[in-house]
C-alpha cells in the first residue's frame, strides 16, 4: 500500500494519517493485467483510481472503431469519471492498462464530503484534490492547443515543443509509441509517418526510436 503514499493526492499527509484515510474511505486495491480495462467512464462509478505501479491510458473508442488516447497515466496518476475532461458524454471512454497495474480505489464522495471530525489531514486531502483538478485543467488546455493546430506538422511541432518545455531540453523521450502518438494527436498514422520523414529531411527534428531532438 505504501507505493501509493508518495505525493499528489496524499501530499503533506503522514503515513499514519494516510492509513487512517484509507480505512475511513474504504480504500481497496486491485492488480490488472496488460490490456485489461480498469474502468469505463460511462459506468457511473463514483470512485477515484490512483496508480501505484505500471502505466495505463485513458482512451476513447468511437463508433467506427477509431481510438483516441486522451491521457497517459503512470505511477501516482489519478483518474476517474469525476476527474475527467468535463464532457457530459463519456461514452466509450475507458482506462486500459499498458503494463500490469496496481490500482488503489477510493470513493469520491468520501473525499469531497466535509469530515465530521474536522481532521486536518482530511482538509489537506481535499486541498490536494483541488490541486489535481487544477493540473488536469492545465493538461487539457495543452491538449486543446495541440489539437487546434491545422496541419499534421503543426500538431507534431506543438506537441514536441510542449515536451521540450516540460523536460527543459530540446531532447526528450516520447511518452508514446509512434502508433499511440498518432492516436493521441488524432491523425492518420501513415500520414504522420510521411510528415515525420519530411521533417527529418528538412532538419527540423532528429528521431531515434522514441528519442526526439528538436533542431529549431
Amino acid at each position: 500500500m505504501t507505493d501509493f503514499f508518495q505525493k499528489n493526492l496524499f501530499k503533506n499527509i503522514s503515513l499514519d494519517e494516510y492509513k487512517h484515510l484509507i480505512a475511513c474511505m474504504g480504500g481497496r486495491t486491485r492488480t490488472f493485467r496488460p490490456e485489461e480495462t480498469i474502468c469505463c467512464y460511462d459506468s457511473g462509478s463514483q470512485e477515484i483510481g490512483i496508480i501505484g505501479k505500471g502505466t495505463a491510458s485513458v482512451v476513447r473508442f468511437e463508433y467506427n472503431g477509431a481510438r483516441t488516447i486522451l491521457e497517459r497515466l503512470g505511477p501516482q496518476s489519478t483518474f476517474g469519471s469525476m476527474l475527467s475532461y468535463g464532457s457530459s458524454d463519456q461514452t466509450g471512454v475507458s482506462v486500459i492498462c499498458n503494463t500490469e497495474c496496481e490500482v488503489l480505489f477510493l470513493q469520491y464522495d468520501r473525499i469531497s464530503a466535509p469530515c465530521t471530525k474536522a481532521c486536518a489531514f482530511h482538509h489537506q486531502l481535499t486541498r490536494n484534490l483541488l490541486d489535481l483538478i487544477s493540473c488536469r485543467a492545465q493538461n487539457l488546455s495543452r491538449r486543446v492547443e495541440v489539437l487546434s493546430q491545422r496541419t499534421i506538422r503543426d500538431k507534431l511541432m506543438c506537441f514536441f515543443s510542449q515536451l521540450a518545455v516540460q523536460f527543459d531540453s530540446p531532447s526528450f523521450s516520447l511518452p508514446f509509441t509512434m502508433v499511440d502518438l498518432a492516436d493521441y494527436l488524432s491523425i492518420d498514422r501513415s500520414a504522420m509517418t510521411r510528415e515525420l520523414k519530411k521533417m527529418k529531411d528538412e532538419k527540423l527534428v532528429e528521431i531515434d526510436r522514441k528519442i526526439v531532438h528538436l533542431l529549431v
